[in-house]
């Protein structure tokens, strides 16, 4: 096959094959049928593409073919239900592999997706799979060998199949939704040392139980309909992430226990954020230029880093600081408790062309106690090409430049394993004097100057104005919030307010850009913006 016969079967499974079922279930209102009628129409479609067909108008070419062997389908049911009056194992005649769509598909699989698939099949059904599909054996020969009947053969192997190529699909997460799954993206905040939530949401077919449970409770069995997905796996996939707790279990529903923004609710968050953007950014600016003068004495900031690093790390650390004090309980804000101990939050985005980019993240690595921590943080700059920048510190760094920080030690002091750990820091996010002496090339600051730089902000003249911005705004997303989202989720409320109202960083960040408060680094490849260490 050429390139162009490959390039068409990759768009055709990406693009079609979930339009397509719902297409074959509208037309059948059966969703048996509705699989089986589109897995003929795929077979048709792929096994043209693979004779060499390259038709001009692709879409048009595999509508025609859809609606051709709907017709087929509508007149071999028509004659089938005048033919038939009852069940009849007869009915499933597939002696010596008469093409049906189930085989075909079957046989066009790698062999050891086959086996591995055979391997959670009961042994009656799995018996018969390996006698025909690998032994290459028929029915007759089967029964014989088994002291089986044929149609007791027959009625199995159809059954078998079917379980068979259900799982195979389950393995390629080929699904009713999950031949295309929805586009969404998530976030999460908190600490996650068992690797949840990303680890639950990997896979295709976990997010397409997410999406279609997202504000609406459903049973199994409407998922295993909705999905196309076979009950026992379903049961299997929602097992684990309602033990992930992302799925929230109610009577014999489920629902997805975080919330999920819709195009329509991402755009209502955002005008609503953007209409007293200028607003705050205006007055944060004015904060600044005010404090500048006290945060410079702190000596947070080393003589060869200009008030440009400052202001790129506390426009960011202003909004945040707004946000935690919007609540007289800031602890409202924090990400909630799982069962398994961790505390951790998590967002799901439909993808929205907004105006602007707005998400800005904020990574921290450290020891994490207050007394004698070391911390590093970075605001993720989701713009200007700003985003990575020189990296992040690791662990290992964060510990040694902590430790140089604190006891004033020269490179020269430094062991082997010290020295290789070095080379990660050196250039980056310090460098060393021709004395030896650790140099940061990011802010740092004591958990004391942190503090006192919190004091300069509330004790300024336009904090109350900046708050009373923040608290309307609040208000504004708690109602929007409460409108799009399903009442089993309005216990953590404030977590996903705060989580959109951070994206107030990013749009401080462009207004201060575009006045040009905030200057850009000649190289983001090699810029610290933002960055800062705190020593407690």
């Amino acid at each position: 096959m050429d390139a162009a016969g490959n390039a068409l079967m990759k768009e055709f499974a990406e693009n079609y094959m979930e339009t397509l079922f719902y297409f074959c279930l509208k037309k059948t209102s059966n969703s048996a049928d509705a699989e089986d009628l589109t897995q003929d129409i795929a077979l048709h479609i792929l096994t043209a593409l693979g004779n060499g067909t390259v038709p001009v108008n692709f879409p048009a070419w595999v509508w025609q073919i859809a609606r051709n062997r709907y017709a087929a389908w509508a007149t071999r049911k028509h004659n089938h239900s005048q033919s038939v009056t009852g069940f009849d194992v007869g009915d499933y005649e597939i002696e010596d592999r008469s093409g049906n769509v189930l085989d075909e598909l079957i046989y066009s699989e790698e062999l050891s997706l086959l086996r591995r698939e055979l391997a959670f099949i009961k042994q009656d059904y799995r018996q018969i799979l390996v006698a025909y599909y690998i032994e290459d054996k028929s029915v007759r020969d089967i029964a014989q060998n088994l002291s089986l009947s044929v149609s007791v053969v027959k009625q199995r192997l159809h059954r078998a199949r079917k379980i068979l190529k259900e799982g195979m699909d389950m393995a390629r997460e080929f699904g009713r939704l999950s031949y295309k799954p929805e586009n969404i993206s998530f976030t999460a905040s908190g600490r996650q040392p068992s690797g949840l939530p990303w680890s639950a949401v990997q896979r295709s077919i976990p997010k397409n139980i997410l999406l279609y449970a997202s504000n609406n409770p459903c049973t199994l069995e409407e998922l295993s309909m909705e999905l196309g997905i076979a009950l026992p796996y379903m049961e299997e996939e929602v097992g684990i992430l309602h033990q992930a707790t992302l799925l929230k279990k109610q009577g014999d529903k489920y629902i997805t226990d975080f919330f999920i923004l819709d195009k329509n609710c991402r755009m209502e968050f955002y005008n609503t954020l953007r209409q007293s953007a200028k607003e705050r950014s205006n007055l944060i600016q004015k904060i600044i230029e005010d404090m500048l003068p006290d945060i410079r004495a702190l000596g947070i900031a080393g003589n060869h880093l200009d008030d440009n690093h400052i202001y790129w790390w506390l426009v960011p650390h202003i909004i945040d600081y707004i946000i935690r004090n919007t609540k007289q309980d800031p602890s409202m804000y924090r990400p909630p408790k799982r069962a398994n101990g961790e505390t951790w939050g998590f967002v799901g985005y439909e993808a929205a062309e907004l105006p602007e980019s707005i998400y800005m993240g904020h990574n921290g690595t450290g020891n994490g106690s207050k007394k004698g921590c070391n911390y590093f943080w970075s605001y993720k700059i989701n713009d200007y090409k700003m985003c990575d920048q020189c990296g992040e510190m690791s662990w290992d760094g964060v510990m040694l430049l902590g430790e140089c920080l604190r006891n004033h030690r020269l490179i020269t002091s430094f062991t082997d394993s010290e020295s290789r750990v070095w080379q990660s820091i050196d250039g980056k996010h310090a460098h060393a004097n021709e004395s030896g002496e650790i140099i940061p090339d990011i802010l740092v600051m004591t958990g004391e100057q942190l503090e006192e730089i919190h004091r300069f902000l509330k004790e300024h003249k336009h904090y109350p104005a900046l708050m009373e911005n923040a608290t309307t705004v609040y208000k504004k997303l708690n109602a929007i919030l409460q409108n799009y989202s399903h009442e089993v989720l309005h216990y953590s409320v404030d977590y996903y307010i705060s989580m959109e109202m951070y994206t107030m960083r990013m749009m401080a960040v462009h207004d201060l850009v575009d006045n040009g408060f905030l200057q850009l680094p000649d190289d983001p490849n090699k810029s610290t913006l933002g960055m800062h260490f705190l020593l407690w």
